[in-house]
């Protein structure tokens, strides 16, 4: 078993845990879509306090959506290139965004300063 994976039986105290670090593609969403019972639990995770962070290495275009309308405190995205954070905590009766305005809602965390992407794009 590689180091970094053990037990539940050994994970801390949840009083000691933090938050939650999951993958996107085919974890939090089999067949491209996330199920019902996977929004949920996400929603309960955050009722606990943990933070929730999905990482994908998938475009941030494709992530904004998700970001915007899943119960997480951001999205990271192009294998670790942008984070997605919300710039304020409002969500519903179910743990999701209201529907209005929620790409800008959004604010983005690039890996490299703007100068950078640009030369990185052009390339």
């Amino acid at each position: 078993m590689a180091a970094f994976l053990r037990p539940l039986s050994e994970w801390p105290a949840p009083g000691q845990l933090l938050g939650i670090l999951t993958d996107i593609d085919d974890t939090l969403t089999p067949d491209g879509a996330i199920t019902p019972d996977a929004l949920q639990a996400l929603a309960a995770l955050k009722a606990c306090g943990l933070h929730v962070i999905p990482i994908t290495g998938r475009p941030v275009g494709w992530s904004e959506p998700f970001a915007a309308t899943w119960p997480v405190d951001s999205i990271v995205a192009e294998n670790g290139a942008v984070a997605l954070r919300r710039r304020a905590e409002i969500f519903d009766q179910i743990g999701l965004w209201p529907n209005q305005d929620k790409r800008e809602q959004l604010s983005k965390i690039y890996q490299q300063d703007p100068a950078t992407r640009a030369v990185l794009a052009g390339a």
